[in-house]
């Protein structure tokens, strides 16, 4: 028997299995059938070939043979007539005739259909009593068969009269045996092969289901031959191909989810540049300086809309991957977050709004992709612009929380006669942003206050000397 390994797992091969199923068989077969032989020569010697089955045979033989002679009125000479009483049995029957003094035809005998001629041999003994031809000191109590007294037309005789069955049964057995073999091997050898049938349709059946679609069943089959091979290296396919297609709808669904995150990024650059050329278009500014400054407010939304344009270009020559790709440098933390959390704040307050920043921080690193978080603060407070109170104060603190800087942006929501529910499109690009920066981003609504909480992990800290 050859075993191999393969993927940590014993197999066996089809071509040993199959010598082994029919060397088992031949085995099982020989073992059946020799049973079989000797239950049937014990039921033959039981049943058959016992001495009283043999004496009641001998005795309706005698019955049979007298009837014959008184019938056909046979002379003990008439080896005729005695060849055709032997005849009329298939199996071998012994006759045996004494006359007078000596044995006048001995063994006498019939095999199928050649009659073997009697030998007639002289004795040297006294006659015998016919009488009583097994009395005490006769010539033939000692012989093995029943010695019978026949009244032939010549006189009377003593007549041993034999049968013998033991080859005839012998050979029943023996095709019993041999059927008994052969039932036992073919069992045994077909339940193999209907074995291995089912497992090679199974394993059709379900190869017929993936081709018609359905991946979500796994392909499996027991065994440790070259059929669970082939099953293990389909269901290989299956998952492989399985994962393709969810990585290519999942990137699809995430291409969309960019696409659709940075058209909303878009849109509110849109809204302040459109607000922002109709202060300038119908002149609704008190000096040249503060159309200086909605001029530079519309050259800042300009760039910020090329960034994005350029970012959505990148995004649409990786659609394929899943993840935001980021480009990440160290910084110090109070500049950074001073700078993007206090322009837009800054913008607010022009706006009408209450607004404070607290920044308690110093001599802080962290590593972030600076374009990327600026996303994240942008779509932070356009939802602040679309939702909050202005007459509350909006509210922005930077502070060391542990191993990360925690920023915390807190305002107050106004009332809004018929709301449609947000979408929470820029809220999920926050989500998405921050980790792939590996920033902690989380948001809740209480009654009437919405915060917003990011967590950046520290890259080192300068302590004061």
């Amino acid at each position: 028997m050859t075993n191999k390994k393969i993927n940590g797992k014993k197999f066996v091969s089809l071509k040993t299995k199959i010598v082994l199923c029919g060397l088992l068989a031949f085995i099982f077969a020989v073992i059946s059938s020799l049973v079989a032989f000797y239950v049937g020569e014990f039921v033959v010697d039981e049943f058959f070939l016992s001495e009283e089955a043999e004496a009641e045979r001998d005795v309706e033989l005698y019955q049979s043979f007298v009837e014959f002679v008184e019938t056909e009125r046979v002379a003990s000479t008439d080896t005729e007539k005695l060849d055709k009483w032997i005849s009329q049995y298939k199996d071998r029957v012994y006759l045996t005739i004494y006359r007078e003094d000596r044995v006048f035809l001995k063994d006498f005998e019939i095999s199928g259909d050649e009659v073997i001629p009697p030998d007639v041999t002289e004795g040297e003994s006294d006659k015998p009593d016919i009488s009583n031809p097994l009395g005490e000191g006769n010539l033939y109590s000692n012989y093995d068969r029943t010695i019978y007294s026949v009244a032939f037309t010549d006189g009377v005789c003593a007549v041993t009269i034999g049968h013998e069955y033991s080859q005839a049964y012998t050979t029943i057995i023996i095709c019993i045996a041999l059927v008994v073999f052969f039932i036992v091997f073919l069992t045994i050898t077909s339940g193999f092969n209907n074995r291995l049938r089912l497992r090679v349709k199974h394993l059709s059946e379900q190869v017929s289901e993936v081709s018609a679609g359905d991946l979500n069943k796994p392909i499996s089959l027991d065994g440790r031959d070259e059929v669970t091979i082939l099953s293990e290296d389909i269901e290989t396919m299956r998952s492989t191909l399985v994962d393709k297609i969810n990585s290519e709808n999942k990137a699809w669904k995430t291409n969309q989810e960019l696409i659709t995150s940075i058209s909303h990024d878009i849109r509110n650059p849109l809204t302040s540049l459109v607000g922002y050329s109709d202060i300038l278009h119908n002149k609704q500014y008190s000096s040249d300086a503060e159309r200086e400054s909605y001029l530079n407010r519309c050259r800042d939304k300009i760039y910020r809309l090329k960034e994005l344009t350029d970012e959505l270009f990148r995004y649409s020559l990786v659609y394929s991957k899943p993840d935001v790709e980021v480009n990440k440098t160290e910084e110090e933390a109070s500049i950074l977050l001073t700078q993007l959390i206090g322009e837009p704040l800054t913008e607010l307050k022009s706006e009408g709004y209450n607004t404070s920043l607290t920044v308690l921080i110093n001599d802080i690193t962290v590593s972030v992709d600076v374009l990327v978080l600026k996303r994240v603060f942008d779509n932070v407070f356009s939802n602040i612009k679309k939702y909050a109170d202005s007459a509350k104060p909006v509210v922005a603190t930077v502070t060391k929380n542990g191993s990360m800087l925690n920023v915390k942006l807190i305002n107050y929501i106004r009332n809004i006669d018929n709301p449609v529910e947000s979408s929470k499109i820029g809220l999920r690009t926050c989500e998405r942003l921050c980790k792939s920066l590996d920033i902690e981003f989380s948001y809740s609504e209480k009654k009437d206050k919405f915060t917003a909480e990011l967590f950046i992990p520290i890259v080192k800290i300068v302590e004061n000397k």
